[in-house]
């Protein structure tokens, strides 16, 4: 309970520290954020969330179901916008997903390696950077863990409600993000190993077909949004491929992709080593079911199997620092084996050293277990907003906020031959307007007067390789607009596109 404290408190000034400080989650915090921000100020539809990059239109975008957002926005109706409100929220989702784990490894492993596995939990890097981000991967976590201990308890008390629970929870996690789905896999196969006669039950399959019932709905609404409005986080229908491929998983850099993610955010480095030892201390202990200890080591093969599957399946961003969110799944599997594998260490040092060594022993584990949660957090304290933040006031500076902005970003829209989710929002958020992302591979005369034809009054760009001195498009703005904002003054370039052009320009 002390480890637990210490880390929430710490959290609690992670929510309270610019939400541009950790540089790796800014983009999807900032569509998250504005998300919550369109709720609060247009209207509390919770079944047409907006970001601020659709152009003209009115920004409705396919996106998972908007949970997390929306509860925000009940919060700025009554206290006023505070970006730390939604990362306060996650992080009571996080504290759901710890008292829901706790309920789980306590019906799984001895009093000691529960304990341990609850403060690796709080100790994993993932609860630091993902319990207070403007994100819902915590939202998910509590209802994914929700889902498993409901099944558990289901396994091991055969109570027909309790598989209804582990439904609702599933059909909530599948909601808030689709990619959790894959825990119909983790719970199939926990039946296989540990409970084979249930597969003949009925109730099994009804229960799995009714969690599919509503994120199906959602996400056929979302991608009718999609359709009319033509906006999309590239949830299903398109925008944006996060599916892997053959040359992807014959890359060396694929696995050493997923090894360095899971190694440094969900296991901290040092909690490797002891997911190992726990892994073959439950296999030491197995029994046959229904034992505890065979039911935790079902769960963790069933677990092992079902994320392979899934981090091969998005392997576009799985093994990618775009992608190290999609490992928040890992946390809880990996808090079992490391929190088994300390237990089953420190026992071992009861028998050689005095208590009073092993209590010492305990204390430097739990430092150096947390010691990469307290660089997440280091890092999380200084602004990083760089040139999104040079941008954002720029853009406000010059712009008024009924005016529509052409934002440069340095995504293309497709990528290695895939289409991509090009879209930068960070700067909409900062300076709260609105307006089109211009990708990458379109920065031409062409496109901009298009958009400039179409509404939009300001360019905004941060990288100068993006227009460079005479270039097609440099030449072009130097006929057609008026130069406003320049990189080498104000750290990025602006210029008004209805406004007769300069006589000199930067």
């Amino acid at each position: 309970m002390a480890i637990g404290a210490v880390v929430v408190a710490l959290s609690v000034m992670r929510a309270l520290a610019p939400m541009t400080a950790y540089p790796g989650d800014i983009w999807r915090q900032s569509d998250t954020a504005t998300i919550a921000r369109n709720f609060a100020a247009n209207g509390m539809n919770i079944f047409f969330p907006q970001i601020n990059w659709g152009g003209a239109g009115p920004g409705y975008v396919e996106t998972e179901f908007p949970l997390m957002p929306w509860l925000t926005a009940v919060t700025y109706l009554v206290v006023g916008e505070h970006v730390a409100l939604g990362r306060l929220i996650s992080l009571a989702f996080m504290l759901v997903a710890a008292a829901a784990f706790w309920g789980l490894v306590r019906r799984l492993l001895p009093a000691t390696a529960a304990r341990w596995a609850l403060a690796a939990f709080f100790l994993s890097p993932a609860f630091m950077r993902w319990g207070t981000a403007f994100m819902p991967e915590a939202t998910v976590l509590a209802f994914y863990l929700l889902a498993l201990l409901g099944f558990c308890r289901w396994l091991q008390e055969d109570r027909p409600a309790l598989l209804g629970w582990a439904a609702a929870a599933t059909s909530a996690a599948a909601l808030v993000k689709p990619t959790s789905l894959h825990v119909g896999l983790v719970v199939g196969l926990w039946v296989v190993f540990a409970a084979r006669e249930r597969l003949r039950r009925p109730s099994l399959y009804v229960a799995g077909v009714a969690a599919l019932v509503a994120p199906a709905l959602w996400l056929r609404h979302a991608a009718g949004l999609y359709a009319t409005y033509g906006n999309t986080f590239g949830v299903i229908s398109g925008g944006d491929s996060k599916w892997g491929s053959l040359s992807l998983w014959l890359s060396p850099g694929f696995y050493l992709g997923n090894l360095r993610t899971e190694t440094i955010f969900i296991y901290g480095l040092v909690g490797l080593p002891f997911a190992v030892l726990g892994a073959v201390w439950l296999w030491r202990r197995r029994s046959g079911a229904p034992s505890s200890s065979f039911l935790a080591l079902s769960l963790l093969g069933a677990g092992a199997v079902a994320l392979a599957v899934y981090y091969f399946a998005a392997g576009r961003y799985t093994s990618t620092d775009l992608g190290i969110q999609y490992h928040v799944y890992s946390l809880p599997y990996a808090a079992i084996a490391t929190g088994s594998g300390i237990a089953a260490a420190l026992s071992q040092a009861r028998i050689a050293v005095t208590r009073t060594r092993v209590i010492a022993v305990g204390v430097a584990v739990a430092v150096l277990l947390g010691a990469q949660a307290v660089n997440v957090l280091a890092q999380s304290l200084r602004d990083r907003a760089g040139v999104f933040g040079a941008c954002a006031i720029a853009l406000d500076a010059v712009s008024t906020p009924t005016d529509l902005a052409l934002v440069s970003t340095t995504s293309s829209t497709v990528e290695d031959g895939v289409t991509n989710n090009y879209q930068e929002p960070v700067v909409f958020f900062l300076a709260d307007r609105t307006g089109w992302s211009l990708p990458a591979d379109r920065h031409t005369p062409e496109e901009v007067a298009r958009l400039r034809d179409a509404g939009a009054r300001f360019l905004v760009v941060g990288e100068p390789q993006l227009v460079p001195l005479g270039g097609p498009l440099a030449a072009w703005l130097a006929d057609n607009a008026r130069l406003e904002r320049s990189i080498a003054r104000d750290g990025c370039a602006v210029w008004d596109l209805a406004a007769p052009p300069s006589s000199a320009q930067e």
